[in-house]
């Protein structure tokens, strides 16, 4: 019996263990934030806050929107990796790392300074992820501009309350 190649089964396959490594990835980092923040310690509530700082319940709901959206923006390039090249990978798994070392340098380690760093590194990294989402896929750009936003956000708020502390 002769067995021919399919070399589309090779390539659904990748693709669905790549779509299935981004949501991996966007959940892990999800979780280290959510399980690394420490919001409720005495050093947090101490710390000076400006009055326009939203609540941790919006802050919350802000972010489970926006990991959804990630997840799926990088979903749908990782769909179009022969497209993309290799730097929209490097630049997701970056954001990804940015991410994920925030709470751990703002909460844990008590650096508002280097949080806020990291939030710039953030910010910028998700400039040029959206400026090469949209030369691949636009719908996956569009998903990533609040992401974007919320990060410029959280940098001029990262750094108004190391400000506010020193």
């Amino acid at each position: 019996m002769l067995v021919l190649h399919n070399p589309l089964v090779g390539s659904k396959r990748r693709d669905v263990l790549g779509v299935l490594a981004v949501v991996g990835l966007t959940t892990a980092v999800a979780v280290v934030g959510g399980a690394s923040g420490d919001f409720r310690s005495r050093w947090y509530a101490e710390l000076q806050k400006p009055a326009w700082q939203p609540s941790g319940a919006t802050i919350g709901t802000v972010w489970s929107v926006l990991y959804v959206s990630i997840a799926a923006a990088g979903s749908m390039l990782w769909l179009r990796r022969r497209r993309a090249g290799p730097e929209l990978a490097t630049l997701f798994v970056t954001q990804s790392l940015l991410n994920a070392a925030w709470t751990l340098l703002f909460t844990r380690a008590k650096r508002p300074d280097l949080a806020a760093a990291d939030c710039v590194a953030l910010t910028a990294v998700n400039v040029g992820l959206v400026a090469s989402a949209w030369r691949v896929r636009r719908l996956a750009a569009l998903l990533l501009v609040p992401y974007l936003l919320w990060t410029a956000f959280a940098t001029f708020l990262s750094w108004t309350i190391y400000r506010l502390n020193r």
